[in-house]
């Protein structure tokens, strides 16, 4: 018999409300409500969602303002991949076939935003696709053909948004988007210096361009090549101390007329294998009908390979070109950013989204016009993990260190190895939302997105200070 029970009562009720409060102290609200006090953020405008992936669904562990739609930038992407993905599924592919009718070559684009993209293929020469294009011409006895007509009504001819930037038109970010695309729609180039002064190479050399120079040595490398809005006629100006080293990373400017890119850079490499035309690189009208030709050769580009160029190395075309092929598969009409928000928007709601929390203009988020609302990305990050082939579409997410935009991310946070995330950046705006594992024999996953609009400074950091709250909350760390 206890000697003094009612003072071991007490005792036993002080203890559970210290470690009631201890838990609440140590809650993920109280985790995160810390970090939403911080200075950093607090006159800025954040839309704050956590969810846990179970397999009874998703479960809401956290909120704030996770219904607020706010710009999401390049956050954006996630909604067009995921639309991307679960339409055409991880083992579908971009497909740009070239067919010989009558005289003619036609080149035939189904909206490919990876032909020719030299990350892709470093080993190989950026026209590595067209001469095997070349190859298939031989092996049928075809050396001589009329015009190379190009056919990329699969998209409209809006190449560019009308509401990017407009003063950030030559940055490779811009680069337009069309039925017919390569290398991203940009001319890769370096500056070189020998004794005749300042030179350039240009990948590929091609006669689709032309450059004047005016640029001169200098004691620094400050170095840029210029065109008009609708021209090719570049200027190389600045001044250039020295020739980069070997493996040097080249510059890269978005060409103008992408689909016509495309064509002159595949005749010229036709040209350069021995098959020669007699007439012009031309692109179909809007009603042409092209005879029916014999199908040359085909060019198929992996669909997670677009992908993951878009969402871990944040590729606007990548993006763009699927939401255009989406519009284009909805509607039956060539693919356009109109019909390809709505279809990208279609998609949110029918996996649970409210339409309230979505209102695009592009299909990457370069347009400040976007909105979305933290709560939208949970939702649809759940709902693509729960697929049975979710995790390859959870594998083109960017991971912190490794290449891609979480490079520089997470250094040295328990939470690093256990993220897969996508950033997003433009004027006013930074976010990030992605996936935690706690990576233990529990197996627990989280889907979270984190929106931070009108702030000062850098909150990259206070960023990866949620997922570290996150997953310490969820590991007892």
């Amino acid at each position: 018999m206890d000697r003094h029970p009612r003072n071991f009562v007490i005792v036993s009720v002080a203890a559970s409300l210290l470690l009631a409060a201890a838990a609440r102290a140590d809650s993920l609200d109280a985790r995160l409500n810390t970090l939403l006090g911080a200075a950093l953020v607090k006159n800025a405008s954040v839309s704050l969602d956590v969810i846990e992936i179970t397999a009874k669904g998703p479960v809401r562990l956290f909120g704030h303002n996770a219904e607020m739609p706010l710009g999401p930038a390049s956050n954006t992407k996630l909604l067009t991949t995921a639309a991307t993905f679960e339409k055409y599924g991880p083992d579908a592919s971009f497909k740009t076939t070239l067919y010989l009718s009558g005289e003619d070559l036609v080149l035939v684009g189904g909206g490919d935003p990876a032909l020719g993209d030299a990350t892709l293929s470093p080993e190989e020469r950026l026209t590595a696709p067209f001469v095997a294009f070349a190859q298939q011409l031989k092996k049928a006895n075809i050396t001589h053909y009329r015009n190379l007509v190009l056919d990329d009504r699969v998209f409209d001819q809006q190449w560019v948004h009308p509401r990017w930037p407009t003063d950030q038109r030559l940055n490779w970010y811009e680069a337009g988007v069309d039925g017919l695309n390569f290398n991203c729609n940009c001319l890769d180039w370096l500056p070189t210096l020998g004794k005749s002064g300042v030179g350039i190479k240009l990948m590929p050399e091609t006669r689709y361009v032309s450059v004047t120079n005016s640029a001169k040595p200098g004691k620094s490398t400050v170095i840029s090549l210029l065109r008009p809005a609708t021209s090719n006629v570049f200027q190389l100006r600045g001044t250039v101390a020295a020739n980069p080293p070997a493996g040097a990373d080249p510059y890269s400017v978005p060409v103008y007329d992408p689909g016509l890119w495309t064509g002159s850079v595949l005749r010229d490499v036709l040209e350069e294998e021995g098959i020669s035309a007699t007439g012009e690189v031309r692109r179909v009208t809007a009603e042409e009908k092209i005879p029916a030709g014999t199908l040359v050769a085909t060019h198929d580009t992996p669909i997670l390979t677009t992908l993951k160029r878009a969402n871990t190395n944040s590729i606007n075309m990548m993006a763009e070109c699927m939401c255009k092929r989406l519009g284009h598969d909805a509607t039956g009409k060539p693919g356009s950013w109109e019909n390809g928000t709505a279809a990208v928007e279609a998609y949110a709601k029918s996996v649970g989204v409210d339409p309230a929390w979505v209102s695009l203009d592009d299909g990457s988020g370069l347009s400040n016009r976007n909105k979305v609302a933290a709560r939208a990305f949970t939702t649809v990050l759940a709902h693509v993990a729960a697929r049975p082939d979710g995790e390859a579409f959870i594998d083109t997410l960017a991971r912190p260190g490794e290449d891609g935009t979480l490079l520089k991310r997470f250094k040295g946070m328990a939470v690093a190895p256990h993220v897969r995330a996508k950033t997003g950046h433009i004027t006013g705006v930074s976010t990030l939302s992605g996936y935690i594992e706690t990576g233990d024999a529990g197996g627990r996953r989280f889907a979270f997105s984190i929106l931070v609009n009108k702030y000062q400074g850098n909150v990259n950091p206070w960023q990866d200070q949620v997922c570290q709250a996150i997953y310490g909350w969820a590991t007892g760390k």
